[in-house]
């Protein structure tokens, strides 16, 4: 045997002694797929939404003269409180006094001819009787007395009139609140319809929220809202809706009544979250559980390490949350972590 075919003799031994020495690995059963699982939940499923508005008061009197008369005194300023009745100003009473004091005299004055005018009639009914007076004689007391009445019920109407004017020398506030503007002074002189001051009433106030047109139709009222300023809230239900959407801006104006109890000012802005929806006892889970496949939105739900797709139907959305209708029961047990990846009847692997 030549020397090459020596050497080439001894490098197959040593190639299949280093074969014979590999170890041979052995086949393992395959596992699942890892996932992570979680319970469907009974709750609350809230939808809401937030918009704008502002503060506004619903009484805000614009109080006029109702008689032209001189400003004899101004008793309160801009931003003084003021309760319903308080004197705000006085104006000169002394024409309306004068005018009240004749008009009570033109009915003492008739009271006193018609009682005359009532002796002469009966007496002239006596005398007719016994044919001692003409019937002219009769009928011109009849028409004296008649004309007398009449001038009474017109003396005691001047009289009312001078008394209502007189009243309204005294400048009142209806309402409880704050003078907002004082447009008098003393030595003015006003005149019928002339403005003299504005209240706003701060006890009780109203929001005016702005739906977009999108969510005219959903709007109702009734519809829970929770108003915010800063760090205060006010919890309250839309009371009123405007019946037709803004010109200018497609909004849809509600209107929300409450209690000042946090010392907010008309006119500034508010935010407000309305509740549009609310389905107490609703089965949730996380939205990420849930995906679409050619048979529609599935769950994975998992028994014994193998998960079997199950078609739901999906309701509100509450942040990470969301509500299935049909499906699931509270307390099933679904994937959540890993879901995309599997099919009916697929193996998986539960992590913590």
């Amino acid at each position: 045997m030549s020397r090459i075919h020596l050497h080439a003799a001894w490098l197959l031994l040593l190639l299949g002694s280093f074969v014979s020495a590999a170890p041979v690995e052995e086949s393992t059963p395959s596992k699942g797929t890892p996932v992570t699982v979680v319970k469907a939940i009974e709750t609350s499923m809230i939808s809401a939404t937030v918009v704008r508005g502002e503060i506004e008061s619903p009484s805000t009197p614009h109080i006029a003269a109702k008689v032209a008369a001189e400003v004899e005194s101004v008793k309160v300023d801009e931003g003084m409180q003021v309760q319903s009745g308080q004197l705000l100003a006085e104006l000169d009473d002394e024409t309306f006094s004068i005018a009240q004091e004749i008009a009570s005299a033109d009915i003492q004055q008739l009271q006193v001819l018609i009682e005359n005018q009532q002796r002469v009639l009966k007496r002239n009914k006596d005398l007719i009787g016994k044919k001692m007076t003409s019937q002219s004689a009769l009928d011109d007391a009849i028409t004296a007395l008649k004309q007398s009445q009449a001038e009474l019920i017109s003396a005691k109407a001047r009289l009312k009139e001078a008394s209502y004017q007189l009243s309204h020398t005294k400048i009142v506030s209806p309402v409880d609140g704050v003078v907002q503007q004082r447009r008098v002074s003393m030595g003015d002189y006003v005149k019928v319809g002339a403005l003299l001051f504005q209240i706003v009433s701060t006890d009780r106030l109203r929001a005016r929220i702005y739906f977009p047109e999108t969510l005219a139709a959903s709007i109702h009222a009734g519809m829970k809202v929770e108003l915010t300023q800063g760090d205060k809230t006010v919890s309250g239900e839309v009371n009123r809706i405007r019946p037709m959407l803004e010109e200018s801006n497609r909004a849809l104006h509600a209107l929300v009544d409450f209690h000042n109890e946090n010392n907010w000012k008309p006119g500034s802005s508010i935010v407000a979250r309305v509740t549009l929806e609310e389905h107490t006892q609703a089965v949730a889970v996380p939205e990420k559980a849930l995906v679409r496949r050619p048979a529609g939105t599935v769950v994975y739900r998992v028994k014994d390490n193998t998960v079997t797709q199950q078609i739901v139907t999906t309701g509100l959305k509450q942040g990470e949350m969301i509500e299935v209708t049909s499906g699931l029961s509270a307390g099933d047990a679904i994937v959540l972590d890993g879901a995309a990846w599997l099919t009916d009847g697929a193996s998986v692997e539960i992590q913590q």
